[in-house]
This record gives structure tokens, sequence and C-alpha cells, in this order.
């Protein structure tokens, strides 16, 4: 359930399952990469993200998920580079 706001947009999440997900022969579009998948969504990223959020969010119904995309991460300005915490290495 993206938001779309003024400014305060999420949806990225929605955009990436519609490439993976999107239906073949559906006369509107092209397929997605994974046509026959199924997909669901954590939101994470509507307030400060944590290691433990990360943690929560990679280790939600593990038994369900084959494949995870996790694009989120800091501002891209060039000169940062991060990575997951401790509780999110643990998770993955």
């Amino acid at each position: 359930q993206p938001r779309y706001t003024s400014g305060l947009e999420n949806r990225h999440g929605t955009r990436c399952a519609g490439e993976v997900a999107a239906a073949a022969n559906n006369r509107i579009c092209g397929a997605g990469v994974a046509y026959n998948a199924k997909v669901g969504g954590v939101r994470m990223l509507d307030g400060p993200v944590t290691d433990m959020l990360e943690a929560q969010s990679l280790s939600l119904h593990p038994q369900h998920i084959h494949i995870y995309s996790a694009s989120w991460g800091p501002e891209d300005n060039g000169k940062t580079v991060d990575g997951p915490g401790v509780l999110a290495m643990e998770a993955f």
C-alpha cells in the first residue's frame, strides 16, 4: 500500500514488484521477469531504518519467501558506503 504524497513517496517497492511479477500476455505492458511469481511487501522505510528493523523485515515469514530484494540503503552521495548491521547480518 504505497503512499503517494508530495515529497514522501514510498512507491519504490511497488515498482520493483511490478517489474518482477507483471502478468504475461496482459495486453497492457511487457511481462515481468518472473511473471508467475507471487509478491509480498514489508513497509520499513516510513521512518528511521535501524539494524533491528532491517533484521525484523528480513526474517518475517522466511518459510514463504524464496527471493529477497533489498534495495534500501544510505543516500547515494558518492562517498557513503554502508552495509547491514550485526542483527541484519544474523537475519541473512
